[in-house]
C-alpha cells in the first residue's frame, strides 16, 4: 500500500469539499424557485452532509411537518438541478434562530392556498377555487370517510373503529359526563 503526500490529500479533502460547496449555493440559489416564495421564507437549506442528505432550517415545527409531506415531490425537483443527486431531505427547526435572529417565528399570516407549493398536487389557483371550495372538497371528504364507520351505541355517530375498540364508544361519548343528555342525530331531530 502506496501512501501519498499529506498534501496530495489535503488537496483531494479540498476539491471535494469545493466540489459540495458549490452544490450546496447551486441549491441555496434554487431554492425559492423550487418551493415559492411563501416557503422560502419559512424554510431554508443548511447543509448538505456526506450521506446526500440535505437539511433545512424551518421558522416552526407545522413547517417542518408540511415539507415533510412533500419530500418525495421536493427530492425530484431538487436532484433535477444537482449534479450528486440528494438522498433525503430533514426539515428541523433547530438552526432557524441561528440562520434567521432578526425573524420572528410567524412574521406573517400564511394562507393554505400560500402553504401550497407552487406546482404539483399541492397547487391551490386562487382565480378558480375559494375557500367555500376548499372546505366543501374537505367535507365531502370527510363524509364518504365516515360512511364505512361503525356507529357509536350511545350518539349514534360514526366513530372510528380504534375508538370503538378502546373506549366502546365514540371519544366525545367517552368523556362526557354520565349526566348529560346525548343531543339527537340528525336524522331524529325535528325539522
Amino acid at each position: 500500500m502506496a501512501l501519498e503526500p499529506v498534501n496530495h490529500v489535503l488537496g483531494k479533502l479540498r476539491k471535494a469539499q469545493w466540489k459540495q460547496q458549490r452544490e450546496f449555493g447551486k441549491l441555496q440559489h434554487a431554492w425559492a424557485e423550487v418551493v415559492g416564495p411563501a416557503v422560502a421564507a419559512q424554510a431554508q437549506p443548511t447543509q448538505i452532509n456526506a450521506q446526500q442528505v440535505l437539511f433545512v432550517a424551518t421558522s416552526s415545527a407545522v413547517w417542518a411537518q408540511n415539507l415533510a409531506f412533500e419530500r418525495q415531490r421536493l427530492l425530484t425537483k431538487l436532484n433535477a438541478l444537482l449534479n450528486k443527486p440528494l438522498t433525503d431531505i430533514r426539515f428541523s427547526t433547530s438552526q432557524w434562530q441561528a440562520r434567521n435572529p432578526n425573524r420572528s417565528h410567524s412574521s406573517k399570516s400564511w394562507t393554505p392556498e400560500s402553504l401550497a407549493m407552487r406546482s404539483g398536487a399541492m397547487a391551490v389557483s386562487k382565480a378558480t377555487e375559494d375557500h367555500q371550495d376548499v372546505f366543501r372538497r374537505w367535507s365531502e371528504r370527510v363524509k364518504a370517510q365516515s360512511q364505512t364507520y361503525p356507529i357509536c351505541p350511545q350518539c349514534h355517530c360514526a366513530t372510528p373503529p380504534a375508538e370503538l375498540k378502546r373506549w366502546s364508544v365514540c371519544c366525545l361519548c367517552a368523556v362526557r359526563p354520565k349526566d348529560e343528555e346525548l343531543p339527537l342525530p340528525r336524522d331524529e331531530r325535528k325539522a
